[in-house]
């Protein structure tokens, strides 16, 4: 036996009820969902083309170059100016559909920095 919160329980009970915590989650909400890498840099996004799930989704996104960049999936959201080497996050909920992904800062689109992002019901 083994002793709990000051009662006494038998071994197995005590392995049985951690196993069920474990396993359910310990009554924490459920998953945010999927979570989606991507790499901004001059002149490019990787990957340029990127699929996903409806639902909930969070983007980590990492500025692998050596000047600022940002993160849009247009008509979805946008992450702020990303600095050299730092990253962010950026959760959303997708619908889906087709959407452009991109860099918003002044002329980087038009060098590059565009893709695709495909989301399946």
């Amino acid at each position: 036996t083994d002793e709990v919160h000051g009662m006494r329980y038998p071994i197995w009970l005590v392995a049985f009820a951690l196993i069920a915590v474990v396993a359910c989650g310990g009554g924490r909400a459920p998953s945010a969902g999927q979570s989606i890498a991507v790499t901004v840099k001059e002149w490019t996004i990787t990957p340029a083309k990127l699929a996903a799930k409806a639902g909930p989704a969070t983007f980590q996104v990492k500025n692998g170059g050596s000047i600022e960049h940002d993160l849009a999936i247009e008509g979805v959201g946008k992450v702020d100016t990303i600095g050299a080497g730092d990253s962010k996050a950026l959760s959303v909920t997708l619908t889906p559909g087709t959407y452009t992904i991109l860099c918003t800062l002044s002329g980087h689109k038009e060098a590059g920095m565009h893709g695709t992002l495909v989301v399946s019901p």
